[in-house]
C-alpha cells in the first residue's frame, strides 16, 4: 500500500514527489504536471483544470493548430448532434455529415464557408431547389393539393354539405340579429374566409367562419355609432361598411402578430379567463336574442332599448313579458327544444351509429318552419321573416374598409377588433392543437408496381404552426373585410363536425365555399319566408 503524501504547512495542498505521473482518464500520454500519486486521491477544482488545459494543448497540436484558451473541446454526444464549440461560432455536427453548424457557418472538410440553417436542412433532406422548401411551407395548398386522392373526395364533399346546411342558416343569424347589418353578409363569411384559409393554413380539417363572440362585438360597435347619431339604423350599407372595417382591422392585427411570430401567446393567456369572458357572452347572446325571439322588437325600439345594455333588455323583458307574440314564441321556443332534443338524442346514438352525425336537423328545422310560414301565411299574422335579403345590386361588391370618410370611426373600431382578433386566434388555436394534422392511420400497400408504399389516411408532411396561422387568419379576414363579412376564425365544433363526417383535407373547405357562392347567386328567393325567430345563435351555447 502507498504511503500517503506529506502535508504542506498549511495543512491543506499536499507534497507529492516529482517523479510519479498518471495516465490520463482515456487511456492517453501521461498528462504533465500531474504525478501518479495524484491518482489516488480526489483532485481538487486547480488540478482538474490544469489537467483539462493540457489535453486542450495535446488536442490543438495534434489538429496542426496553434493551442489557445479560445478553444474548447469536444463534448458528448446528444441524439444525432455532437455539440462542438470551433472557433468560427458554436452549433453542432451532423452524425453523417463531416460539418458543425455554427449558426449561419459551417466548418467543412477543414474550410470555413457560409451556410443557412435552412441551407444545411435542404441539403439533410435531399431538397435541390430550396425556393420549393419555402414554397411548401409558407403555401400549403402546394403541399396539401399534391397528395388529395379521389377516395378523399365522397367524405370532403358530405362534410361540406353537412356543415353548409348546419351553418348557412346561422350565418344568416349572426348577420341580422347579432351584427345588426344584412343576412347576405354572414354568407359571405363562408365564401372567403374557408377558401383563404385552404390555402394557407396548416390545419386540415379546420374550417373558418363567423363565430357568435365576434359577430356580437362587431355588432356593438355598430350600436354605439348609431347610438351616436352617425348614422340611421335603417341604413344597411353604413352598418356593413362599418361591420368590414371592424372585420379588416381584426385581420391586420392578426396578420402582423403572425409576422412578427407571436405565435407563443396562445399559451400565455389564461384558459379560465377565456371560458369565462365566453360564457359572459353567452349570457349576453342570450338576453339580447330574447327579445326577437318573443316578438318584442318593436316594442323596444320605441322605449329605446334595442340597444341599451344587457340589464336594460332584462328589465325591459321583466315588464313587457305579457305583451309578447303568441305564434312567434311559439315559433321560436319550438324550434328550440327540437333542436336541443336531437342534439341530445344524436349524443347518445352516436356512439353505437355513427351515421346519425350526418342527420342535419337544424338545416330541416329550418327548412320546415319556412315551409309552414309560406304555407300558412305566417309572416301576415305578424311573424317576422327573412324577406329580400338578396344585394342591392352585383353580388359581391368590393368595399375599402379604411376610406377617409371611414377613419372617424376607426377609434371606436380598433378596440373591439384587437379584442375580436384575440379571441378569434385563441379559439382558432384550441381547434387546431385538438385536431392536429389530421394525418390518421398510416398502412404500408403495394402500388402497380408491386412495391410497399406507405399511404396515409390524410395528409401528411403537415406542421400545425401558431405563426403561419396568424397569417393565414389575418389574410382570410382582410379579403373579407373587403367584402363586409363578418369576422372569421376557427371554432372547435364546426371543425368537429368537419371531421366526424368524413372531411380529411382542405378541400372540405373549398366545397363549403362553392356550396355558399351557389347559394347566394341560386337561393337567395327561397330565403324569403325563413323566419328570424328561428333557432338563433344562442343554441350553440347549450
Amino acid at each position: 500500500m502507498d504511503a500517503l503524501p506529506e502535508v504542506e504547512g498549511d495543512g491543506i495542498h499536499p507534497t507529492i514527489p516529482e517523479s510519479a505521473s498518471v495516465k490520463s482518464r482515456d487511456g492517453e500520454a501521461p498528462t504533465p504536471g500531474i504525478t501518479r500519486a495524484e491518482s489516488s486521491i480526489k483532485p481538487d477544482v486547480r488540478t482538474r483544470l490544469l489537467g483539462q488545459a493540457a489535453q486542450d494543448q495535446q488536442a490543438g497540436q495534434q489538429a496542426g493548430k496553434p493551442f489557445s484558451y479560445g478553444n474548447r473541446p469536444w463534448l458528448p454526444s446528444y441524439g444525432s448532434v455532437d455539440s462542438f464549440m470551433s472557433g468560427d461560432g458554436f452549433g453542432g455536427v451532423h452524425a453523417g455529415d463531416n460539418a458543425s453548424v455554427a449558426g449561419s457557418t459551417v466548418q467543412q472538410n477543414g474550410s470555413s464557408q457560409k451556410m443557412s440553417v435552412t441551407q444545411w436542412l435542404a441539403k439533410r433532406h435531399g431538397v435541390q431547389n430550396s425556393w420549393m422548401m419555402y414554397l411548401l411551407y409558407y403555401l400549403p395548398f402546394t403541399n396539401w393539393i399534391r397528395q388529395y386522392r379521389r377516395r378523399y373526395l365522397q367524405g370532403d364533399l358530405i362534410a361540406a354539405l353537412t356543415m353548409a346546411s348546419f351553418y348557412i342558416p346561422m350565418s344568416l343569424s349572426y348577420a341580422s340579429n347579432l351584427a345588426h347589418i344584412p343576412p347576405i353578409h354572414g354568407l359571405y363569411s363562408f365564401v372567403f374566409n374557408p377558401f383563404i384559409y385552404a390555402l394557407l393554413g396548416t390545419c386540415p380539417q379546420m374550417v373558418v367562419g363567423p363565430e357568435a363572440a365576434g359577430s356580437l362585438l362587431t355588432g356593438q360597435v355598430v350600436r354605439e355609432n348609431i347610438n351616436r347619431g352617425k348614422h340611421g339604423e335603417l341604413d344597411a350599407d353604413k352598418n356593413a361598411q362599418l361591420a368590414g372595417m371592424v372585420t379588416g382591422l381584426a385581420g391586420a392585427v392578426i396578420l402582423v402578430s403572425g409576422l412578427c411570430r407571436l405565435g407563443f401567446l396562445d399559451s400565455v393567456l389564461s384558459r379560465p379567463f377565456l371560458r369565462g369572458f365566453i360564457s359572459a357572452i353567452g349570457i349576453v347572446i342570450l338576453v339580447d336574442q330574447l327579445i326577437p325571439e318573443m316578438g318584442l322588437e318593436e316594442i323596444a325600439k320605441h322605449s329605446g332599448t334595442a340597444h341599451g345594455s344587457s340589464m336594460d333588455k332584462i328589465v325591459f323583458l321583466v315588464r313587457h313579458g305579457y305583451q309578447a307574440h303568441k305564434l312567434t314564441c311559439l315559433v321560436s321556443f319550438g324550434a328550440f327544444v327540437i333542436v336541443m332534443v336531437c342534439r341530445e338524442i344524436k349524443r347518445r346514438l352516436q356512439p353505437r351509429a355513427n351515421w346519425v352525425a350526418y342527420i342535419p336537423d337544424r338545416f330541416a328545422v329550418v327548412v320546415l318552419s319556412a315551409v309552414l310560414a309560406w304555407k300558412n301565411d305566417w309572416d301576415k299574422k305578424g311573424l317576422e321573416v327573412l324577406g329580400d335579403i338578396r344585394a342591392s345590386g352585383t353580388p359581391f361588391q368590393a368595399h375599402f374598409p379604411f376610406k377617409p370618410s371611414m377613419i372617424e370611426h376607426a377609434t371606436d373600431a380598433f378596440s373591439t377588433a384587437f379584442l375580436i382578433a384575440l379571441l378569434g386566434f385563441f379559439e382558432s388555436s384550441v381547434a387546431a392543437k385538438s385536431l392536429g394534422t389530421g394525418t390518421g392511420k398510416v398502412e404500408k400497400k403495394k402500388n402497380d408496381k408491386g412495391e410497399m408504399v406507405e399511404e396515409a389516411d390524410g395528409i401528411r408532411n403537415m406542421t400545425v404552426s401558431a405563426n403561419r396561422e396568424l397569417v393565414a387568419l389575418g389574410v382570410a379576414n382582410i379579403f373579407g373585410g373587403l367584402f363586409m363579412s363578418l369576422p372569421a376564425f376557427g371554432g372547435y365544433g364546426r371543425s368537429k363536425v368537419n371531421a366526424s363526417t368524413g372531411g380529411k383535407t382542405p378541400m372540405s373547405s373549398v366545397f363549403l365555399s362553392i356550396i355558399t357562392v351557389f347559394c347566394i347567386l341560386f337561393l337567395l328567393p327561397y330565403f324569403y319566408y325563413i323566419p328570424v325567430s328561428k333557432p338563433s345563435p344562442f343554441t350553440q351555447k347549450f
